[in-house]
């Protein structure tokens, strides 16, 4: 028994009586790629990879500032002289002066420190280094360049803590000039990284600022 006009009006709306049946709707999937992807869901893989790094790279700057403010200032105040690390460069005179008033048991210690602190801060420092540059997204050329710094200074650092250790066994050994040109190109590297940080920093905020300039950034889709 077919429906009245009048019960057709009340139960689809007066303008809707022959309203076509879809016959195919549209599924959920297909509707909600109707609108940028950005505006429905976040990237939690994007932003905890970003906060791994943030977290590697202040732990790697406290062990730094450990090493570089509390354990090494201690073996110069045990020394009475500064520790070589603490120098751009140094000779043999104040390397046997070193070895010679820090005493036989802190000179262990020092030794002890290049295989251990003195080990495990530039590979961690360095890699963080590493991963931050992959996350620049460089053209592969630049970023083969940018790599070179940190693969160098971690290197560097470890090769001359064990050089380090032969110089203040022996001072009268060739190891002083070694190890005295190893920690000077520690210190450049160093310096090299923070150049390389402020040319990335600068490099990502002027992408900002062109991305929105350009209307691209994804608050402004909204």
């Amino acid at each position: 028994m077919g429906l009245s006009k009048g019960q057709k009006e009340r139960l689809y709306g007066k303008d809707n009586t022959h309203a076509p049946v879809d016959s195919h709707p549209t599924p959920p999937a297909a509707r909600a790629s109707r609108y940028p992807s950005g505006q429905l869901y976040a990237e939690p893989t994007k932003s905890s990879s970003n906060m791994y790094l943030y977290v590697a790279l202040a732990v790697a700057v406290l062990l730094g500032a450990y090493n570089y403010f509390w354990l090494l200032p201690q073996f110069s105040n045990f020394a009475g002289n500064t520790v070589p690390e603490l120098m751009f460069t140094f000779g043999r005179d104040h390397v046997a002066a070193f070895a010679n008033n820090i005493g036989p048991d802190y000179l262990e210690q020092y030794k002890a420190y290049h295989r251990v602190s003195a080990l495990v801060f530039p590979v961690l420092f360095a890699g963080t280094w590493v991963c931050f540059i992959f996350a620049a997204h460089l053209r592969a050329k630049a970023r083969n360049l940018h790599l070179i710094i940190p693969v160098l200074f971690a290197l560097v650092y470890i090769i001359g803590g064990f050089v380090l250790n032969a110089a203040v066994t022996n001072p009268n050994s060739g190891a002083v000039a070694l190890a005295s040109l190893l920690v000077t190109l520690r210190w450049v590297l160093f310096f090299a990284m923070l150049a390389q940080l402020l040319y990335l920093a600068v490099r990502l905020v002027r992408g900002k600022v062109d991305a929105f300039s350009r209307g691209e950034l994804p608050e402004q889709r909204r």
